[in-house]
């Protein structure tokens, strides 16, 4: 039963297509993740929690995913969602959970209780006939419902796993992480197409989806010509579509591989917020990139984790409990931003939340805190 009042819950504050919302229900939610709100025996909020492992440089972690977070309009601003979200940011502290994410409706939702932004996706519009200089070199292979199998599950798995290297942090798909992945994409009535090396192995893969517009929802590639094998099949649709819409992780330009820029619409769409739960974790971390003749030391401010809230004296490979005095202050936001590089030390100096005590070590500050690029690109 409380099964059907979420999905028309779902429906009714986020207005998904019906298919998609019996699809996630039956292929990710579990009930034992879920919160809810009940007034009388009636839903009247939710929030689901959907867990991946989590990279981070060498580290690997069990992370929470928020999703459908939800209250009925006229139950709006009696504090529902935030005590769905405490309960759920306590219950992670409790278990050692470095961070909790999301995907922000509206940022400054989520803002106040001290999420800030990790991760960027570039996002292109550009005419299909500016392709059409593009060879094939590589084989291709389209999988659809029908013919995908566990070998193409495992392939796909073992190139994100040499990809995703070149991001700090990503969410560690497994074959299963795949299945459900393409499992969405054939949902929405999407295709995929991979691209084969000499010796067989997968060097490239997109997720495309036809709509009023051909949408490549997502995009991993080693080199240009790979590139230019997966958009030569794109090109194929130009008789079809006039425009192309792609998304790809925030460090690829596509702008550097197309002969002109003149007719290509860029934005960069700010995509997960996360919310350090475990502040000696990440700071452990950081501490790594110390010298041996370096020291800092840290005031962190965290207004709903007072566990988190104090001075952290950071050496090489060492932390331990500082005093009163420090060298920055920073809000729990703030340094979730710098700590995960979605911003370095430079562009976060003159923002609320941040105060710099001792300007004698600028110089270790960017050495730690320094730009970075994540990648998490799915919505379950």
């Amino acid at each position: 039963m409380i099964k059907e009042e979420l999905k028309k819950l779902w429906k009714d504050l986020f207005h998904d297509d019906s298919s998609y919302i019996n699809w996630y229900f039956d292929n990710i939610y579990l009930e034992n993740s879920t919160k809810l709100y009940l007034e009388n025996e009636n839903l009247k909020g939710m929030l689901f929690q959907n867990k991946y492992h989590i990279s981070i440089d060498e580290d690997r972690f069990m992370g929470r995913y928020l999703v459908g977070v939800g209250v009925t309009p006229e139950k709006r601003g009696e504090g529902i969602m935030k005590n769905l979200l405490l309960e759920s940011l306590r219950e992670a502290y409790n278990y050692g959970e470095e961070f909790i994410y999301l995907t922000p409706i509206d940022k400054n939702i989520y803002e106040r209780f001290g999420f800030g932004y990790i991760s960027s996706l570039s996002k292109y519009n550009i005419p299909l006939q500016i392709l059409g200089s593009f060879k094939k070199e590589f084989k291709v292979q389209k999988i659809d419902s029908e013919n995908y199998n566990d070998n193409v599950l495992l392939k796909l798995k073992e190139f994100y796993r040499e990809h995703s290297k070149e991001f700090y942090i990503s969410v560690a798909r497994d074959k299963k992480c795949y299945k459900n992945i393409l499992s969405e994409l054939f949902c929405e009535d999407g295709l995929v197409y991979i691209s084969y090396d000499y010796f067989g192995k997968i060097n490239g893969y997109m997720f495309v989806i036809n709509s009023e517009k051909i949408y490549v929802k997502e995009m991993l590639f080693k080199e240009k010509r790979v590139l230019e094998t997966l958009l030569s099949i794109v090109y194929g649709y130009k008789d079809y579509y006039g425009k192309l819409e792609i998304v790809l992780p925030e460090n690829v330009y596509l702008e550097d591989y197309l002969e002109t820029e003149s007719s290509i619409e860029k934005v960069l769409k700010n995509k997960v917020q996360a919310r350090i739960l475990r502040v000696e974790k990440v700071l452990m971390r950081l501490s790594h990139n110390l010298s041996d003749s370096e020291e800092v030391s840290i005031y962190v401010q965290d207004d709903l984790i007072k566990e988190n809230t104090g001075v952290f004296k950071l050496k090489k490979s060492s932390l331990e409990r500082g005093k009163e005095d420090f060298d920055i202050s920073l809000k729990i936001k703030e340094l979730t931003m710098l700590s995960y590089g979605f911003r370095d030390f430079e562009s976060l100096k003159k923002i609320e939340g941040f105060f710099i005590k001792n300007n004698e070590k600028e110089d270790v500050f960017k050495k730690i805190f320094k730009k970075r690029f994540n990648y998490f690109n799915q919505d379950f």
